[in-house]
């Protein structure tokens, strides 16, 4: 019997091109039954919440996502195969620059003191503490367990009201807190398409060099 699958792509009504190149090269693979959906749900964690109903509901062995500009560059079905129970595609990410920073990263992390760091070594499937939310593979036990736990995507806030992370961190962290495998497969790895004024890249690599 073919796994079941959930494939969703979070949007406000836009996809990138290359984002529905990756639907199409999807839809095309037979090894695994598939539904496709496109929620537009407000804020994006209200999005990943609802999505993970639907997928509940709908009985579903894995499910895949990643974001409408956030375009895995091969075929994410694949991870499906690995038996994992939550791999990310790293995406590079811009970083908050600070002195001798590079001024991008991939979103695969490693606890540190105080914060979080870039996981390395880049290369094939790694086991890391978090992973962003661009672009993931869930096995359904670990979506089961942490609703029984109550635990939902959310951003955690200081007693200020400010975030202190993201909610795709908070999240898969406390996945890989109760026991599951995180992982990040660095032959997978997605595109990320931003706007952005040319004159932040000078000011990035400006920062390096001092």
């Amino acid at each position: 019997m073919k796994l079941k699958t959930l494939i969703t792509v979070p949007n406000q009504g836009w996809l990138h091109k290359f984002c529905v190149f990756a639907l199409l090269r999807l839809q095309a693979d037979n090894r695994v039954e598939k539904t496709l959906l496109l929620p537009t749900h407000k804020p994006y964690e209200n999005s990943l919440n609802k999505i993970v109903i639907d997928f509940l509901n709908g009985n579903y062995d894995y499910w895949l996502s990643f974001d409408d500009d956030n375009p895995p560059q091969k075929n994410i079905i694949d991870l499906v195969f690995l038996d994992k129970d939550v791999i990310g595609c790293p995406t590079p990410v811009w970083a908050n620059m600070k002195e001798g920073d590079r001024p991008w990263y991939f979103n695969a992390m490693d606890k540190v003191e105080g914060g979080w760091k870039p996981h390395e070594p880049c290369g094939g499937l790694q086991s890391v503490d978090t992973i962003g939310s661009g672009c993931f593979v869930v096995a359904r036990h670990v979506i089961e367990y942490m609703r029984k736990q109550g635990i939902f995507f959310q951003r955690p806030i200081d007693k200020n009201g400010i975030v202190e992370r993201g909610h795709d961190f908070e999240y898969f962290n406390q996945v890989k807190n109760f026991g599951y495998g995180v992982y990040a497969h660095y032959d997978y790895i997605c595109s990320h398409f931003n706007e952005i004024d040319i004159i932040e890249v000078v000011s990035a690599f400006s920062a390096m060099r001092k």
